[in-house]
């Protein structure tokens, strides 16, 4: 059954690669209250890159679907609130109905392009052909509707992807602009790319569960509906595109009416508060709480231990060597800290380890690296994290058969090869693999804090509760 909606629908003028849970909940959410708020007629065509669209529950309720935000308020009370989206208009396959995703790129009513094809999605692919119906690749499948659009007549379109990849509308631009190498488009076609269209770099941050499980019935009551497409969030929400000085203003005015969106001339602090308070906090709690037995981030926040710990770690190891403005992160660190306490959000710190040394190379080594050249001394809360992901993924815990690591086939083999190894032989091997890292961290008080650490660590219970006994 469709939820209730009283409101006139948009036209079409957003199309939108990938429809899964964080995009409906985040981008199309923004987009519907934008349309509300100032009666805007920003419509989004939703295009589904693999499969076909017969068995949508979102074409079979007309793009209508809920979004429930819910979290903790200021004052710790829990607060919620309800948003039916009819801005999402219909599902749309490539693999079957191609010919109409053409007929869309000719559409001069179309204006914006945006994505969420996961940080894999912006790749380049050899073997793309333009001849495809469609071609695999979303950066292929881009180039092919541009190139099709450059020849109907029509407007250049603004593209606005949202993947977390570092500068990804700078990488799609030059994907889309390698593919039209490729395959001996002219340079007129070129001309019009750079002059018509416009790439525009981002940083997305919701948590965006998606369906309810424990109290899905419970909300349907309160509802008076069942909504098959029903999504949970949180209540935070935060858009940062950029505008270099070289692009054409937004076209899209989420910023002149959503208070969660901003326009920059440059994403990258916002990317960086981002990266390092939130992500890295996460990325260095997880060890710990993973062989301590604590299943999720709310979880550890209910533990004076667990919260203690990401205080600290962002008050003395990771703004102090964040070049923004105090009062701007400190704001920042409260409201993550809300984020982490979200009861409505259970999330599953083994989720959170997928890739985790990707994840400690990019979040958490170049404030590691900054803490020792200040202090001339390892980062504690840091050190402590890195030891603890070795004894996580090792193994080297009670409980560890239920906690397989999850990372990438080569990264698994590399570290799987370290388990004959002990004591600093272990640690050395660790520290000094730059494949891992893409540096050696093998300084000799770096190896010391890690050894001592590890052996406090490997194949004995561990309580969050004991993590500043390990310092001393």
């Amino acid at each position: 059954m469709a939820p209730p909606y009283p409101h006139p629908r948009p036209r079409a003028r957003i199309l939108q690669f990938g429809g899964g849970n964080f995009l409906r909940g985040f981008l199309d959410w923004k987009v519907e209250g934008m349309n509300r708020a100032a009666g805007t007629d920003w419509g989004i065509i939703v295009l589904r890159s693999l499969g076909g669209v017969a068995d949508s529950a979102l074409n079979a309720q007309d793009g209508l679907y809920t979004v429930l935000a819910r979290g903790l308020g200021a004052d710790g009370q829990p607060v919620s609130d309800v948003r039916v989206v009819g801005a999402v208009l219909r599902e749309i396959s490539c693999q079957t109905d191609w010919p109409r995703v053409l007929e869309l790129a000719a559409n001069p009513e179309i204006e914006v392009v945006v994505s969420n094809t996961t940080e894999s999605g912006i790749a380049h692919d050899p073997g793309a052909d333009p001849a495809d119906a469609p071609p695999a690749s979303f950066p292929a499948k881009l180039a092919v509707l541009l190139h099709h659009r450059w020849q109907a007549g029509a407007p250049g379109w603004q593209v606005i992807p949202c993947e977390l990849t570092d500068k990804a509308g700078d990488l799609l631009a030059g994907l889309v602009r390698r593919h039209a190498a490729d395959w001996g488009w002219p340079q007129a076609f070129l001309d019009w790319l750079g002059r018509a269209c416009s790439f525009h770099n981002t940083l997305v941050d919701r948590i965006v569960p998606g369906r309810p499980r424990g109290d899905l019935a419970a909300i349907e009551s309160r509802l008076g509906y069942a909504d098959p497409c029903l999504i949970t969030t949180e209540p935070f929400h935060f858009l940062a595109i950029e505008q270099r000085p070289d692009q054409p203003p937004i076209r899209l005015p989420l910023a002149d009416f959503d208070d969660g969106t901003l326009v920059t001339p440059d994403v990258t602090p916002w990317k960086l508060r981002k990266v390092a308070l939130l992500n890295g906090a996460h990325t260095a709690l997880c060890p710990l709480a993973l062989i301590a037995g604590i299943p999720t981030v709310g979880a550890a926040m209910g533990d004076p231990a667990g919260r203690a710990f990401l205080v600290r770690l962002m008050q003395e190891e990771i703004k102090p060597f964040l070049n923004l403005p105090g009062p701007d992160l400190d704001r920042f660190a409260a409201e993550v800290l809300n984020r982490f306490a979200n009861p409505f959000i259970a999330h599953a710190w083994h989720d959170i380890s997928l890739n985790a040394v990707s994840k400690i190379r990019q979040r958490n080594l170049d404030r590691m690296a900054a803490y020792h050249a200040r202090h001339g001394a390892p980062a504690p809360l840091f050190s402590l994290s890195l030891a603890a992901w070795l004894v996580f993924y090792l193994g080297r815990f009670p409980g560890a058969a239920q906690l397989p690591p999850r990372d990438t086939p080569e990264t698994l083999a590399r570290i799987a090869a370290l388990q004959p190894l002990q004591g600093l032989a272990l640690v050395r091997a660790w520290l000094g693999d730059t494949t891992l890292w893409g540096r050696s961290l093998d300084l000799p008080d770096l190896r010391a804090t890690v050894l001592h650490h590890v052996e406090a660590l490997s194949e004995r219970p561990f309580r969050l509760a004991d993590w500043p006994g390990l310092l001393t």
